[in-house]
């Protein structure tokens, strides 16, 4: 279960990237997922990765962020296979060559490559921004910009109740380890899995008796012990991100010969060690999975 834990919580840091305010981060990562869904441009997917990469760099998070590539890589992988033989294009398709039973297509390898990116790319900013930002700073942000402080509440708690549920099933697994119960592995978490619940329903409770005590659906101005400060740094990060946006954007749906779905080839060789390769990291993902649990 250790093993498992995905670490979608800040990761404490003194990067660049940690120092920034929250709302230019948001704005930089909804920029890219609105450009991903876009465009299939592979280059321009490419580049969008590439810069996801620099900036785990420059954050310094490529331990957790390795951690959360282990789980959900495999599961971007395999839209390469399941694409190359039922293209997500309007027929006709172009068929490269027969592979067993089904026959990979030219649109269906170029659908799945450009949806890899879409996904890895889309997450590499997601999680850098939820990894250098502190939910406190993120629910105090939304609110100076005017979202809604019952929506603003529900997704900073969904982000600190995630380590914290981590934490306590961290303290659950020693506590069987002790008594000599399964204390590792996926086939240790069913028995943990009552404790954990029950004391996520009394801290839900707790949290509700405390919410009342502050007047929480009360009308007016909300506080916060966390103040955020917009510096001019911060201004040039958002503005230039809103910018970048849209001039991508905006080229994207002026350029029509960015779209190389039909230009661009691949050869039976590229096409069969990437559909094989696809299989395989899936396949090996949830043949290791399956092991693990019959193991524990």
């Amino acid at each position: 279960m250790r093993g498992a834990v995905i670490p979608i919580t800040m990761v404490p840091g003194d990067s660049p990237l940690h120092k920034i305010a929250p709302l230019p981060k948001l704005a930089w990562s909804f920029g890219v997922l609105i450009i991903a869904f876009m465009t299939r441009n592979p280059a321009i997917l490419g580049t969008i990765i590439l810069a996801g990469l620099l900036l785990t760099t420059i954050a310094q998070i490529w331990k957790p962020m390795l951690r959360v590539m282990i789980v959900l890589f495999p599961v971007f992988v395999i839209s390469i296979f399941l694409q190359s033989i039922a293209p997500a294009f309007p027929k006709p398709w172009n068929p490269i060559v027969g592979f067993g039973p089904f026959t990979i297509y030219q649109e269906g390898i170029y659908s799945g490559i450009t949806m890899f990116g879409r996904a890895f790319g889309m997450t590499l900013f997601a999680m850098v921004t939820i990894m250098t930002t502190h939910p406190s700073d993120l629910f105090a942000s939304l609110e100076k910009i005017g979202m809604p402080y019952v929506l603003n509440f529900i997704l900073t708690v969904t982000l600190q109740l995630i380590p914290i549920l981590q934490r306590e099933f961290g303290t659950v697994l020693s506590a069987q380890k002790s008594r000599g119960m399964k204390g590792t592995g996926f086939g240790a978490v069913l028995p943990s899995m009552v404790p954990v619940f029950v004391g996520a329903i009394e801290r839900v409770q707790q949290l509700s008796i405390s919410l009342e005590s502050r007047a929480f659906g009360s009308t007016g101005n909300k506080t916060s012990y966390r103040n955020v400060v917009m510096r001019p740094s911060d201004y040039i990060i958002l503005v230039s991100g809103l910018l970048a946006t849209f001039a991508t954007g905006y080229w994207i749906l002026v350029d029509k010969s960015l779209d190389w779905s039909r230009s661009m080839t691949f050869s039976p060789t590229l096409s069969i060690s990437l559909v094989v390769s696809a299989g395989l990291i899936f396949t090996s993902f949830v043949t290791i999975a399956i092991f693990k649990i019959i193991k524990t």
